[in-house]
C-alpha cells in the first residue's frame, strides 16, 4: 500500500524521526511503511526504527490499530539488503538478533497489526508480514522462501520455528525445501494470508478493515494476542490459565458493560480500554 500522502499536517506526523519508515496516523490507525525504495530491503537502521516505532505506539492511547505496509507497489519488502555491505559475524549476529526481536514484537504487540502486502513478500519481509495479526494481499502480490537456493539459513524465529505452528508441517516443509514463487491465492489457499483483494480496491478496502479493528476492545485484542500466542510459545495448559486471568479482568471492565449497552441500544459502542 503506498504511503499516503493525501494526509492533513495535523494527521502526518513531524518532525519525520526516521530514515527507513514513515509513520501516518488516522483517526485511531497509525500506518507503518517501510520505506526503503525500490524493494524495501531490510536493514539493521530499518529493523531498529521499526522496533522504536512500536515502542512509540504502545503507549499511544490514539493508536488502536497499525498497519504495516511497504512503499509503492513492487514489493511490501524484498527481504535483508544483501548488498548493503559484506557482513562480519558480529554485524551478522546483530541483524539475526534484530530479526527476532522484531518477530517477537509485533506477536506480542497488544494492539492489533496488519500486514498490508503488495508486490513481492521474500525472506526477512515474509517473516515480518507473516508476523503481523491480519494479513491482507494484493491480488498481485508474490511470495517465496527460497532461501535454499541462496545458501542462506532463515534464524528470525519464522519459517524453521513458527510457520508450522501456522500452517502445518507438510506445508511448511514444501515452501521451504521447493523454494517456488507462490502468488496470492496460492498464499491464501495455504493460510499465509488472510485475503486476497483486488489490486484497484486495495487502498481503499486495507482502510476499511483497518478503521473496523481499531473499533474494537482494547482489553479484548489484548486477551487475544497474548493467549494464541501462548499456545505455541508455551503450552495450551498456559493459554488456558491466561484465558481465565483474561476473562477474569474483562469481566469487571467497562468495555464489556459498554458492549453490552451498545448492543442492547443497537450502536457502535465506544471503547475506552479499561
Amino acid at each position: 500500500m503506498a504511503a499516503r500522502d493525501d494526509l492533513k499536517p495535523a494527521e502526518r506526523e513531524y518532525p519525520m524521526p526516521y530514515e527507513t519508515i514513515q509513520i501516518d496516523h488516522l483517526d485511531a490507525v497509525t500506518t507503518i511503511t517501510l520505506s526503503r525504495p525500490p524493494v524495501n530491503a531490510v536493514t539493521v537502521t530499518l529493523l531498529e526504527e521499526v522496533l522504536a516505532a512500536f515502542d512509540a505506539l504502545e503507549s499511544r492511547d490514539e493508536t488502536r490499530c497499525v498497519v504495516l505496509t511497504g512503499s509503492g507497489t513492487k514489493a511490501f519488502s524484498a527481504g535483508a539488503d544483501l548488498k548493503a555491505s559484506a557482513r562480519t559475524s558480529q554485524s551478522s549476529t546483530r541483524f539475526r538478533d534484530l530479526g527476532r526481536a522484531v518477530v517477537d514484537r509485533l506477536e506480542s504487540f497488544p494492539k492489533p497489526v496488519i500486514a498490508a502486502i503488495q508486490g513481492w513478500c521474500i525472506g526477512g519481509g515474509f517473516a515480518i508480514g507473516m508476523a503481523c495479526d491480519v494479513r491482507l494481499a494484493a491480488s498481485t502480490a508474490r511470495f517465496r522462501t527460497g532461501d535454499a537456493y541462496l545458501g542462506v539459513i532463515p534464524s528470525w524465529g519464522m519459517s524453521l520455528t513458527r510457520l508450522t505452528h501456522f500452517i502445518g508441517r507438510n506445508r511448511a516443509l514444501d515452501l521451504l525445501i521447493l523454494g517456488e514463487d507462490l502468488n496470492a491465492t496460492q498464499a491464501h489457499e495455504m493460510g499465509l494470508v488472510s485475503r486476497v483483494i483486488p489490486e484497484a480496491e486495495f487502498v481503499t478496502e486495507v482502510a476499511r478493515i483497518a478503521k473496523r479493528v481499531s473499533g474494537g476492545a482494547p482489553i479484548t485484542f489484548k486477551a487475544i494476542k497474548e493467549t494464541v500466542r501462548a499456545q505455541y510459545v508455551h503450552s495450551p495448559g498456559a493459554a488456558q490459565a491466561l484465558e481465565t486471568h483474561w476473562s477474569e479482568i474483562g469481566g469487571k471492565s467497562e468495555d464489556m458493560r459498554e458492549g453490552i449497552a451498545a448492543f442492547n441500544e443497537k450502536r457502535q459502542p465506544v471503547f475506552k480500554g479499561r
